[in-house]
């Protein structure tokens, strides 16, 4: 499994390099920014490790224009800055995970294995006769589209992942809102613009309240479809 690791100080390159080399990796090790878009266009890495504080350019900006050009790699960036602020920026610039230093490389290892498992989750999942394509960001029931707004997409989307299971509103806030400074109150509003989405479709599975701990997606007793994942469709979640 081939990992890209974006990183200018060697001692640090050198340290993480050899400790993902040792654990069954191969590593790509890029002391600058300037060819890693081209590196991850070409589709060979699995994910990327990208520190922020590049000779040649802002790990952030680098990150964010990765995403505008469409480049989905999973990328967990590894920098000093450690603030709230510093981390819900990468957040929103596109990184999928944050790791700050010092850090421990077991942690590194451990997050980094994380963010290869989800990204080899099935594009296409399916609930009953609710299918949602998490690359191209659509919501189908029965063969008819939902149009849902981004973050309602988001809400609907860890409800089928956990699928039969109950749902913690703590839980919908960090996998959607990503530590935003937002209360449980948002959640419980959009779990009501989903609900009304699913409501005006008779096959649609059941969004039920459980109480005191959040909610759970259901499919229909009488529903024929079990809630699974599919075969990985094409790329765009």
């Amino acid at each position: 499994m081939n990992i890209l690791l974006v990183e200018d100080d060697p001692g640090i390159g050198r340290f993480v390099s050899r400790g993902l080399q040792a654990e069954g990796f191969k590593v790509e090790w890029a002391r600058s920014g300037q060819r890693v878009a081209a590196s991850l266009a070409s589709g060979d890495f699995a994910a990327a490790i990208l520190d922020l504080g590049l000779p040649d350019m802002d790990g952030a900006d680098l990150c964010r224009d990765l995403r505008a050009d469409g480049i989905e790699t999973p990328i967990c960036m590894l920098t000093a800055r450690a603030t709230l602020e510093d981390k819900l920026l990468g957040f929103r610039c596109g990184a999928d995970d944050y790791v700050a230093k010092p850090f421990a490389f077991e942690e590194l290892l451990a997050r980094l294995n994380a963010l290869v498992r989800r990204s080899e989750r099935p594009a296409l999942l399916a609930v009953g006769k609710l299918t949602i394509d998490r690359q191209s960001r659509t919501v189908k029931i029965d063969g008819e589209r939902l149009t849902l707004r981004p973050r309602e997409f988001d809400v609907l989307l860890m409800l089928a992942l956990k699928a039969g299971q109950a749902v913690s509103r703590g839980d919908l806030l960090m996998a959607v809102w990503e530590g935003a400074d937002v209360t449980e109150n948002a959640v419980d509003v959009y779990i009501g613009y989903v609900r009304r989405h699913l409501a005006s479709h008779e096959d649609a599975p059941q969004l039920q309240t459980v109480r005191g701990v959040g909610y759970r997606l259901q499919r229909r007793p009488n529903d024929s479809v079990a809630p699974s994942h599919t075969a990985r469709g094409a790329p765009g979640a």
